[in-house]
């Protein structure tokens, strides 16, 4: 097809007219191209789309929370710290297309990883009122389980075996110890999904145990005082304006609709373990003094929020690496494609 194209344009004598056959050819050539990519690599595309749609989310929800906060008369450093961790967020996005190729044996040990650090945290983290949820790292204050448990609530979705129980259950027990009502909730509604889309013992023995923790939490007091532009800001934020109030719940929406743009045959345990994990953070914010994600102060929920993408595209079949357990139970193998005021630190 090319050498006919150029032989074509070689017998055009007119220089303006041999331009805009060979610009005409060179689009051809892009859409053939386009199209034949689009051929083979459709049902790659419908899996992206939720991916997408995710991270699209994300940033605006972001944006709409650093309007929020300059609007309120938040401190600088509150916008600077939000702002920072979009930031963080939209450089991880390379990552995603990366993970997606990642086996299963690496996303089992980012969820042990992961909820042993938690466990750190429960152990040897920062405490206010007997809370023991932040790790001070410079100057700033760290709530580990905004960032860690929505990735291996992912990690589990993508994979169960006896080592994302093991981490799952070590996650759990980290937010009894804390405690944590709102992330505790999180991972049991999670995990839960994943116990009833795909029924097994190891699945249904770690919904039982995030039962029992999540239960201990509602039993212990949580006496954390409402912090300004963290807690309640969704009813707050009336006081400010309708418009505002309205459109920190659209902010909200956007993290939890780009689910409704997946057909419901083409959902896999992912989608609905993603949505779960930040719609059940948005209802413990609507109801108590827990951080609202994204669209309140809180670098910590949005660099959780974009982490948990990584994790999202299920791995493509056929590229199990050698040595995996195949009894392992993975998502790529399913059918259906602030803390309170301190002098010296900031809460992020």
């Amino acid at each position: 097809m090319g050498r006919a194209m150029a032989a074509e344009m070689a017998v055009i004598d007119n220089n303006r007219e041999a331009v805009s056959f060979a610009m005409g050819c060179l689009i051809a050539c892009c859409r053939f191209r386009l199209e034949f990519n689009i051929s083979q690599t459709g049902s790659s595309m419908v899996k992206d789309r939720f991916v997408i749609l995710t991270f699209i989310s994300g940033v605006v929800a972001g944006l709409i929370g650093l309007a929020y906060l300059i609007v309120s008369g938040a401190p600088l450093t509150m916008v600077v710290v939000n702002g920072g961790a979009i930031v963080v967020g939209i450089l991880l996005a390379p990552s995603v297309r990366l993970a997606a190729r990642a086996t299963d044996r690496v996303v089992t040990a980012t969820a042990l990883i992961g909820a042993f650090l938690l466990l750190g945290t429960a152990i040897f983290g920062y405490a206010i009122e007997d809370a023991r949820r932040w790790l001070l790292i410079g100057p700033f204050f760290i709530q580990t389980s905004l960032i860690l448990l929505p990735l291996i609530a992912i990690c589990f979705a993508r994979v169960q075996n006896f080592r994302t129980v093991l981490a799952v259950c070590v996650a759990a027990f980290s937010m009894a110890a804390q405690p944590d009502r709102a992330v505790a909730a999180m991972l049991f509604v999670a995990v839960v999904i994943v116990g009833v889309m795909r029924a097994n013992r190891l699945t249904v023995s770690a919904a039982l145990f995030c039962a029992m923790t999540f239960a201990a939490t509602l039993l212990l007091p949580d006496r954390l005082p409402a912090v300004p532009f963290v807690d309640h800001i969704l009813w707050s934020a009336f006081d400010i304006s309708l418009w505002v109030g309205l459109a920190l719940w659209a902010g909200c929406l956007l993290l939890v609709c780009p689910i409704a743009f997946v057909q419901k045959a083409e959902r896999s345990t992912l989608h609905y373990v993603f949505t779960s994990c930040w719609l059940t953070l948005i209802a413990a914010a609507a109801m108590g003094a827990y951080p609202t994600p994204i669209v309140g102060y809180g670098a910590s929920a949005i660099i959780g929020y974009f982490l948990s993408l990584i994790f999202l595209q299920p791995r493509a079949r056929g590229r199990m690496a050698v040595g995996d357990v195949r009894a392992d139970l993975s998502e790529s193998e399913e059918t259906i494609p602030p803390l309170r005021n301190s002098p010296a630190s900031f809460a992020i």
